[in-house]
């Protein structure tokens, strides 16, 4: 049983970190933080900043869900279980797809 969870763990973090290295490589890249208000700009850059938006969702909603326990904890844990659950399964896609693990 713990092996499982050490591997859920683990994944979950692996979808963290990339969450967190999409988001600072875009603010290196641009000078400003990943936000969904960059996908209502009309630009040809639009596939790349839609990218950088999905891949750095996880972390945009664990800091909501974070910021919303103390005034309203359902709301909160709702959003840090989401968070988490996207992160796993980004986690998953990069272990999967890029490294090959199975």
């Amino acid at each position: 049983m713990s092996a499982v969870v050490a591997l859920y763990s683990f994944a979950v973090a692996v979808g963290v970190v990339s969450a967190g290295l999409a988001g600072s490589f875009w603010a290196l890249l641009t000078g400003a933080s990943p936000r969904l208000q960059l996908l209502l700009e009309p630009s040809i850059f639009v596939p790349f900043r839609t990218l950088a938006v999905v891949l750095h969702a996880p972390l945009m909603v664990l800091h909501n869900g974070l910021a919303n326990v103390p005034a309203r904890p359902a709301v909160g844990t709702a959003l840090i279980g989401a968070s988490l659950g996207w992160s796993f399964l980004q986690g998953v896609f990069i272990l999967t797809q890029l490294f090959g693990l199975k």
